[in-house]
């Protein structure tokens, strides 16, 4: 039976560092927030979608996104509900990783909320030790997918050479889909990198870079997608 405190333990220092990608929307909290579907012509909201109907909606020309409620810092403070399982598995792993190079990121499709502290004083209130976390808002990039802007992401951090467990936490199968298939074409570049870094040579029996993509059901149970 798959064991997520087994594959939270780093291994010893001179195998690595590694990362993880948590999600927020339906990942670390059941959150309310909807996007606007507008129409350009007469600005009416034409749809409501959810996190999960945006990671994957195609955009029809002449539609813009509205993100009034996605930025909205209060909303989401006042009506996140904590997804307990996540909550407690993200605490545990910070815990296990210590002062060392490992990382937790929370990768998020959303964008810059209209007030960041109101925003991360939601994780302080469930004892998560967010000032130490990094958090990246995908919803800050311009354009692509919210598949292609996470990927994106975490290719800054693996371009750092540093990480040689790669994990990502999310509920949507798209990411999760990315994740998968990124890991079977990570660029040379990285790959090369990190190998010079740990001095691995072409006989090792452990992969220069793990990954480990972990899909997030409703109640906070993960499936081990890879």
């Amino acid at each position: 039976m798959f064991s997520f405190i087994k594959l939270l333990i780093e291994l010893q220092s001179d195998y690595g560092a590694g990362i993880t990608f948590v999600d927020i929307d339906e990942t670390t909290f059941h959150t309310k927030a909807k996007i606007d579907v507008v129409d350009d012509d007469t600005g009416k909201i034409v749809k409501k979608l959810n996190n999960q109907e945006y990671n994957t909606f195609k955009l029809k020309k002449g539609y813009r996104y509205g993100y009034s409620e996605f930025r909205d810092a209060k909303l989401f403070k006042n009506t996140a509900i904590p997804i307990m399982p996540v909550i407690k598995r993200v605490k545990q792993m910070f815990k296990r990783i210590g002062n060392g190079d490992s990382k937790i990121v929370f990768l998020t499709a959303r964008a810059e909320f209209d007030n960041p502290d109101i925003f991360i004083s939601t994780f302080r209130q469930y004892g998560i030790p967010i000032d130490k976390i990094d958090v990246q808002l995908a919803g800050n990039l311009a354009t692509g997918t919210v598949a292609s802007a996470k990927k994106k992401i975490i290719t800054q951090y693996l371009t750092t050479g540093l990480y040689r467990r790669v994990r990502m936490l999310d509920d949507d199968m798209g990411n999760i889909n990315m994740f998968i298939d990124y890991s079977n074409n990570v660029p040379k570049a990285i790959v090369n990198k990190v190998k010079k870094r740990y001095k691995i040579a072409g006989d090792e029996k452990i992969p220069p870079i793990q990954f480990f993509a972990l899909l997030v059901n409703q109640n906070g149970s993960l499936k081990r997608i890879q």
